[in-house]
């Protein structure tokens, strides 16, 4: 059971509840009855010991507790969390996240970005599956791999599942 962060598209994502869910998916829909405001997933943790996690989260955030589990924090401040757990956590892809906006010196694909609250280099997250674990450079094969989602790729082809959501 995945530690969730979901925060209200319309108020730029803030507050940020952070929650532990079996689904997050059910979860987010069943906060979103009777929420006026659309809801948004940033990101997940996920850990032994989700409830502790989830415990820690609460503690280390109590200065800016609002309503129940919900707190006054920005996408931004919820980056250092996922980042802290390297391959344990998680961003929300950004639909767009394979749009090509351009290419680098080395004629790599530069693209839009996993998530639209920070520039995330694909060595820090990987634009498939939102792992914080990167995507790392594999010699022998010059392609960039995910331990994650286990994808192997050298960007040159996407399908159209790739530029979908999570």
């Amino acid at each position: 059971m995945p530690v969730y962060f979901l925060g209200e598209d319309d108020n730029g994502c803030s507050p940020i509840k952070v929650g532990v869910a079996k689904d997050i998916g059910r979860r987010k829909s069943d906060l979103q009855t009777g929420n006026p405001l659309e809801l948004k997933l940033l990101g997940w943790i996920t850990s032994a010991d989700d409830f502790e996690t989830e415990r820690d989260l609460h503690r280390r955030l109590a200065s800016r507790r609002g309503r129940g589990e919900w707190f006054y924090i920005e996408p931004a401040d919820v980056l250092p969390f996922l980042m802290e757990v390297g391959q344990r956590g998680f961003v929300a892809k950004n639909a767009d996240a394979f749009e090509i906006t351009g290419y680098d010196r080395d004629a790599i694909p530069e693209y839009l970005g996993v998530w639209e609250w920070a520039d995330l280099e694909i060595d820090e997250c990987c634009p498939f599956c939102g792992c914080l674990g990167g995507m790392h450079f594999q010699e022998a094969s010059q392609m960039h791999y995910c331990i994650q989602c286990d994808t192997l790729t050298d960007f040159s082809e996407l399908s159209p599942d790739d530029r979908d959501g999570p």
